[in-house]
């Protein structure tokens, strides 16, 4: 009988929500957000890619200032220098008893040119030279180029020599990429499990966001709680919200409405971004990392590898722990912002009335936030921290989302971390179910939280 009517509060809170101008112009901005955030999140690397290509075209070398290129290549290789021309660069090339004389014409003279030779190794295994010796003459006036004009030169060189000399040994044009592999590493004790070190950086990042997405949901809704009840009791709506229902009821559908509300933002958010992704895959690095198109660079090939890895754990159990941690952390904090709601008088009182609660909520969200970042090095151990985020309330509903995912908490680590939430919400709602309806009806200076406590007792 303490409950009746709770449903009907529910309901008029969730209406009343949800119909309001504010959310609407909030959830309207936050869904153009996230679709930008996905757009970009495709497109913006390849135009990053493309716009750092065209620089190079124009800047690297019109910036170094070179103009010419004096080519002696001594070697066997079939060396395409056509890159040069494309970059603006005009080059020569020349025999062996020119090279001397360019030297010494170069060394002294004031315009913008350099000499490059390409000479076979002079390391020898089994009696055979391997490698090549990549040479480079420039002006000695400083102010014509520098070193690091040089260094851009030796590289673009250095690059087409390693192409060339894979072509002569038999190796695809096309293919040339796939030779320069990318080879993960990884320390192993026993059996254990181990991800690779790009697994671990996506691992990361998921947990991290995982974080903070659950973090504004389930604290910033949470405050709403606070809000509704401190502006009905200030303007005295709650007395007669009272006169039909009874206290615990008023608070139980709050707390029930809101989360409703929570839940409906994660719906709209969840739909609008799944429709975005499946939107933009077909293009851009979305598209490469799902397989929708044809992979442009190898560590792409690597990366999109893992992601069957790190996100097996989107199974339909897990899901349903994650919904369920979601809902109890939520009444964790709902509750106890719903019981910091009624402690006020003037809703001018209420933001230094949640103070506490926001520093609580906080270090609980860096304490999951901070971990998977600290994690990705392998050289400082943070299990003990990570054990902690898990097991404590304030943190639990933050960090565990994230680890069940990445597979990193199972079996009986698990059920004890949503065991302990278990208690304290429970505890909690008996706590608030004893002195709500003491509190609610309090006009005057703040009840503080040893006032409380007080009411408890008697």
């Amino acid at each position: 009988m303490r409950i009746k009517g709770w449903k009907n509060v529910l309901k008029f809170t969730y209406i009343q929500t949800i119909k309001a101008k504010s959310f609407i112009v909030s959830m309207s901005i936050t869904v153009a957000i996230f679709t930008l955030m996905i757009a970009l999140a495709n497109f913006l690397p390849g135009i990053l890619a493309s716009g750092s290509d065209e620089d190079k075209k124009d800047s690297e070398f019109a910036e170094f200032a070179i103009e010419k290129i004096y080519i002696y290549d001594h070697t066997s290789l079939n060396i395409d220098f056509s890159v040069l021309p494309q970059i603006g660069i005009e080059f020569e090339h020349i025999e062996d008893e020119q090279t001397e004389a360019l030297v010494y014409q170069i060394t002294p003279g004031d315009k913008a040119e350099v000499l490059v030779m390409i000479l076979p190794g002079s390391v020898e295994v089994h009696g055979e030279g391997v490698g090549y010796e990549l040479k480079i003459f420039r002006p000695e006036d400083p102010s014509i180029m520098s070193n690091s004009d040089c260094q851009a030169v030796l590289a673009i060189f250095e690059s087409q020599i390693h192409k060339a000399n894979l072509i002569s040994l038999g190796v695809r044009e096309e293919n040339v990429y796939r030779a320069n592999t990318y080879v993960q590493t990884g320390i192993f004790v026993g059996l254990e499990k181990q991800q690779s070190e790009i697994a671990q950086v996506i691992t990361g990042i998921m947990n991290m966001l995982i974080s903070v997405i659950l973090f504004v949901l389930i604290v910033m809704f949470g405050q709403l709680t606070a809000q509704a009840i401190a502006t009905e009791k200030a303007s005295r709506v709650m007395e007669l919200l009272l006169t039909s229902v009874k206290p615990l009821a008023v608070v139980v559908g709050k707390v029930l409405g809101t989360m409703l509300v929570a839940l409906t933002t994660v719906v709209i958010l969840g739909g609008i971004s799944t429709i975005a992704f499946f939107a933009v895959a077909p293009y851009g690095i979305l598209g490469e990392l799902t397989g929708i198109v044809e992979v442009s660079e190898p560590i792409i090939t690597e990366i999109s590898s893992e992601f069957s890895t790190v996100f097996a754990g989107f199974t339909p159990i897990s899901i349903l722990l994650i919904l369920l941690i979601f809902i109890l952390g939520f009444l964790f904090y709902a509750l106890i912002s719903a019981l910091i709601g009624a402690s006020v008088s003037k809703i001018e009182d209420l933001q230094t009335a949640l103070q506490p609660l926001m520093l609580t909520g906080a270090l609980g969200f860096y304490l999951a936030y901070i971990i998977p970042a600290l994690e990705m090095d392998s050289s400082i151990d943070v299990s003990l921290f990570t054990k902690l985020s898990w097991y404590l309330p304030i943190s639990s509903p933050f960090a565990l989302p994230g680890a069940i995912l990445s597979g990193r908490v199972q079996g009986t680590e698990m059920l004890v971390a949503i065991g302990v939430l278990v208690i304290f919400v429970v505890l909690f709602a008996l706590f608030v179910s004893k002195v709500y309806e003491h509190i609610i009806l309090h006009n005057g200076n703040r009840v503080k939280v040893k006032d409380m406590f007080k009411m408890l007792k008697t």
